[in-house]
């Protein structure tokens, strides 16, 4: 009798724990905010606009931007010409920002033909 009593009496205990209420919800941080009902100011991508130069230290020189290296000197008709690489389908442009050019889609990508940058849409000669 013993060795069925004992079951039956932990039995009960074995759902009590279901019968628990769910642990509180914690309260938001006291510095949390909503989302406002309304829609925000826009913010720039990269941060706030610099502020132009009003006041600037008199005895300081003004920086100068760096010039782009400069293109290759051409005349009315005449081409600059491209850098080769290994690849024969492939050169560099010889115009800024120098981008390999891929000669694969032209007929016949021969020596001295003029083909288009893509990037900028310059024309160069094929070495």
């Amino acid at each position: 009798m013993l060795k069925t009593a004992l079951p039956a009496a932990l039995a009960p205990l074995l759902f009590l724990p279901s019968c628990l209420p769910p642990p509180p919800v914690p309260l938001p941080p006291p510095n949390f905010r909503t989302n406002p009902h309304y829609a925000p100011n826009p913010v720039p991508p990269y941060g706030p606009d610099p502020a132009p130069p009003y006041r600037q230290d008199p005895g300081a020189t003004p920086q100068q931007p760096r010039p782009d290296p400069a293109p290759p000197v051409t005349t009315p008709g005449t081409y600059p010409t491209a850098t080769a690489t290994d690849n024969r389908m492939q050169v560099i442009s010889p115009y800024h920002p120098y981008n390999v050019i891929d000669l694969s889609d032209l007929p016949d990508p021969g020596s001295g033909q003029l083909a288009r940058d893509p990037s900028n849409q310059k024309i160069f000669r094929i070495p």
